[in-house]
């Protein structure tokens, strides 16, 4: 899908009240559009309509990823020194193949083959996963067995986004939170649909089902040529399922019927951009194992704070902003040749 975008688009404005000029709004309103239904352009006034909205997510994702604290050196002579490293990636080369062999970080070499510059930035997404297990604590003298404790672990290390400059990332970052907005706009329109289509089918079976019972005669003047008694709970039961399903069915007509109502669910969807995208510091102290530990513990623990980017209602993800030098990227590895090596050996044989 092609979207319109501007170049100035999400870069923020000077001064302490942060106002967008109507050409940056404008292109904003656009590719929501393009991203959900480009039908929303018949609406009369579409753009007036989306505009409060539309701003209101911009300035809220600009001031989003202005909160990630400055970009950390992420570099191999950097990692025994920095302690969010050494609790995120098992050892400094864990770290670099994350980088050398993310495949942002193939694609922006294959997209500038020429000479890299001297330092990518990016961001460093992985899951946090806590585990209660079953450990030895130490006081002083004294050692005690068994003693729950929670490990913490991240996992699914992933380098995203690499650009030259962390304004450049920033803004990459600010554009891919927009579009965030647009894809949960996009899902509820599509969840609107589908879930009328559903009704409407569940409609059709509980029609059919009451057509066959007002034929066996258990509704109408059945009952005087049928030898049975009318079963009155199962009339019951399917009107009123009818009935609920009607309502429904009515409210989300009501909803989405038309174009004009379209346009006015996805501008509910981007004035409440918290609700589907929050960035959240975790505080942390962890002993050189990754062990949760309270500040007073006898032992060396590290008091660190992680940012969690939250998306949606169930994702949450462990965000770190690093640079480091282009000259630590391994090679790609060539499959090819790799393939070409297991091969060799069994047509020798």
């Amino acid at each position: 899908m092609a979207f319109r975008f501007l170049k100035s688009f999400f870069v923020a404005p000077a001064g302490p009240v942060r106002k967008y000029d109507d050409a940056v709004i404008s292109a904003a309103i656009e590719r929501v559009v393009d991203g959900t239904d480009p039908r929303l352009r018949a609406v009369s006034r579409y753009r007036h309509k989306l505009w409060d909205a539309v701003a209101h997510s911009v300035a809220y994702t600009v001031k989003l990823i202005d909160r990630l604290p400055p970009s950390i050196d992420a570099s191999h002579r950097s990692f025994t020194g920095n302690p969010l490293l050494r609790a995120a990636f098992v050892s400094p080369d864990h770290l670099r193949e994350t980088l050398s062999f993310s495949k942002h970080t193939h694609d922006y070499q294959h997209q500038n083959p020429g000479r890299l510059p001297t330092e990518l930035y990016g961001l460093l997404g992985m899951d946090r996963v806590e585990k209660t297990v079953l450990g030895i604590d130490r006081q002083g003298d004294l050692m005690r067995r068994d003693v729950p404790q929670t490990t913490v672990n991240f996992c699914n290390h992933h380098f995203v986004f690499p650009t030259e400059s962390e304004q450049r990332t920033r803004q990459e970052l600010t554009k891919r939170a927009f579009d965030s907005l647009i894809e949960v706009a996009l899902m509820r329109l599509t969840e609107t649909r589908v879930r009328r289509q559903a009704l409407e089918q569940q409609q059709r079976q509980i029609l059919q089902k009451k057509a066959s019972t007002l034929k066996s005669g258990q509704m109408g003047l059945g009952p005087l040529l049928a030898s049975t008694p009318l079963n009155q709970a199962d009339a019951s039961t399917l009107e009123r399922q009818l009935l609920d399903i009607q309502e429904e069915l009515q409210q989300i007509r009501a909803d989405s019927a038309t174009i004009e109502q379209l346009l006015a669910q996805v501008a509910a969807t981007l004035r409440e951009p918290e609700k589907h995208l929050q960035l959240e510091q975790v505080s942390l102290t962890l002993d050189h194992m990754n062990i949760k530990a309270s500040l007073d513990s006898s032992q060396t623990v590290n008091a660190l704070t992680f940012d969690e980017a939250l998306l949606g209602m169930d994702r949450r993800m462990t965000v770190l902003l690093i640079r480091f030098p282009t000259s630590e990227l391994l090679p790609q590895p060539d499959f090819f040749q790799e393939a070409q090596k297991l091969l060799t050996p069994r047509l020798m044989t």
